[in-house]
């Protein structure tokens, strides 16, 4: 076993660092010798995972939140056949932590290391968005414009709550989007006006709210909640009700699964996938079924 661990120093609370020693005994405990990398500016991450790869990494570990994850998925996924060598784990240290939850994990660090040291490889889907990987979920609209104004300072200094605060912030100038959409699925309008859309591989967003309640992480299908426009106090209302999921039951929400679909914008939009912003003016979506192995805990 040739393992590699990376951990995000600036993740959740700026703790990660200090959770260093103990995240180094627990592992070697199960994995022996172990090299890390601390990841520093950004793409770190991303050009280390890659290199893993070509250097026979077979194990790697990921202290942090879903943004670090996914720039590991994606430097690992730009490796030639980088997934087929490569068993995943995963340490939840960010601010949402939403896959790992997902699949079982809880904040707990101390807790969550002894859960990983039980956890067996299990192979998950992966989504992709022109190109990117993204393990857990890729939204648009209202969902990436309140990820990308939380920035490391205010989840430092807020934690959870900084998604809150980012949601208040971006009301007072978001704007709906028609959208023209191409899907499978059965009943999908063409187009649509929208507040928010989001594609997903998994089920929670900003940090346990559960935008697809119903998403399996190795069904090979893509959980898509599409939110039509609608005034802004019921706006306000339905986004209250994601905390449960009790939002795709609203006659404005549009929940449907499907292996792929292609959104089109009018202009540019900001585009969030595992945390990560990017702009597009049209998003293709794709399931690669059973395509990364991931260790889960008995019970996820």
């Amino acid at each position: 076993m040739k393992t590699r661990l990376f951990i995000n120093p600036v993740s959740g609370s700026d703790q990660a660092a200090a959770h260093l020693p103990l995240i180094n005994e627990r592992l070697r405990q199960s994995v022996g010798d172990m090299d890390i990398v601390m990841t520093i500016a950004e793409g770190d991450a991303t050009r280390s995972a890659a290199q893993a790869v070509v250097d026979g990494y077979d194990h790697i570990f990921v202290a942090g939140g879903d943004g670090t994850l996914n720039e590991v998925i994606n430097g690992v996924g730009s490796a030639p056949n980088g997934f087929a060598h490569i068993t995943f784990g995963v340490i939840p240290l960010g601010t949402g932590n939403d896959f790992a939850s997902a699949l079982g994990f809880p904040t707990d660090i101390t807790e969550a290391l002894d859960l990983l040291n039980t956890s067996a490889p299990r192979l998950l889907d992966l989504g992709v968005v022109n190109g990117h990987y993204f393990i857990n979920v890729s939204g648009g609209g209202f969902i990436a414009e309140v990820s990308d104004a939380v920035d490391i300072e205010l989840k430092s200094l807020a934690g959870k709550f900084a998604y809150l605060i980012g949601g208040a912030e971006v009301l007072l100038t978001h704007e709906t989007v028609l959208t023209r959409i191409s899907t499978p699925a059965a009943g999908v309008p063409s187009e649509l006006e929208l507040h928010a859309f989001a594609v997903c591989n998994s089920r929670q967003i900003g940090g346990g709210r559960l935008i697809a309640p119903d998403a399996v992480v190795d069904d090979g299908l893509l959980d898509v909640c599409l939110i039509e426009t609608m005034p802004w106090l019921d706006f306000i209302g339905l986004l209250r009700r994601v905390s449960t999921g009790d939002h795709v039951d609203d006659e404005r929400v549009r929940y449907f699964r499907v292996p792929s679909i292609d959104l089109d914008f009018p202009r540019a939009l900001k585009i969030n996938t595992d945390g990560q912003v990017l702009e597009a003016r049209r998003c293709e979506y794709r399931v690669l079924p059973q395509a990364i192995r991931v260790l889960v805990p008995p019970q996820g």
